[in-house]
C-alpha cells in the first residue's frame, strides 16, 4: 500500500446481517454442546460432586467460548471493504482487481431476510453482508475494465 493513498470508496457491512446468525447459530450449537455434556454426565456413574464440578466446568468454557465468538464476530463487522485505484482491501487481506474472477451476485436465506447479498470475488475472497440498495456488482465490473486498459 502506498503511504497516503486515500479510498476511492470505502463500502461498511450490514452490522445486523453479520452479528445476528452468527449469535443463533453461537447460541444452538451452545445448547447441544451443554446437552451433550449433560447426557454424558448422566450416562456416567458419577458422584453427585463430580456432576456439579462437570457441569459448572463444561458451561464456563461454554461461555468463554460464546463470548470470544460475539467478540470475534463483533470485531470483524465492524471492518471496512475499502477499494483504492488498483485493489481492493478488507481488514489484511487485499486483491487486486485484475484478480477477479467473478463478480455475481449470490444470496443465502439470511441474506434475503436481511435484504443483504455477498460476491465470491475468487482466491477465497468474499464480499460479504453487503445492503440491497448497493449496486456493488456494475461497479466492480467498471474497475476491472478500467484497471484492464
Amino acid at each position: 500500500m502506498v503511504y497516503g493513498e486515500q479510498p476511492q470508496y470505502v463500502l461498511p457491512q450490514k452490522k445486523s446481517r453479520a452479528l445476528i446468525p452468527k449469535f443463533i447459530i453461537l447460541a444452538v450449537l451452545g445448547v447441544i454442546f451443554y446437552l451433550g455434556v449433560l447426557l454424558n454426565v448422566v450416562l456416567l456413574d458419577l458422584t453427585a460432586s463430580q456432576e456439579t464440578t462437570i457441569k459448572l466446568t463444561s458451561l464456563i468454557i461454554l461461555i468463554i467460548l460464546i463470548g470470544l465468538g460475539i467478540y470475534l464476530a463483533i470485531r470483524r463487522s465492524k471492518l471496512q471493504y475499502i477499494f483504492y485505484r488498483d485493489r481492493l482491501i478488507f481488514g489484511k487481506e487485499e486483491m487486486f482487481y485484475h484478480e477477479i474472477l467473478n463478480t455475481k451476485i449470490k444470496k443465502d436465506i439470511f441474506d434475503v431476510l436481511f435484504h443483504t447479498y455477498g460476491i465470491n470475488l475468487g482466491h477465497d475472497f468474499h464480499l460479504r453482508h453487503i445492503h440491497d440498495e448497493i449496486n456493488l456488482e456494475n461497479y466492480l465490473n467498471q474497475l476491472i475494465a478500467y484497471t484492464r486498459r
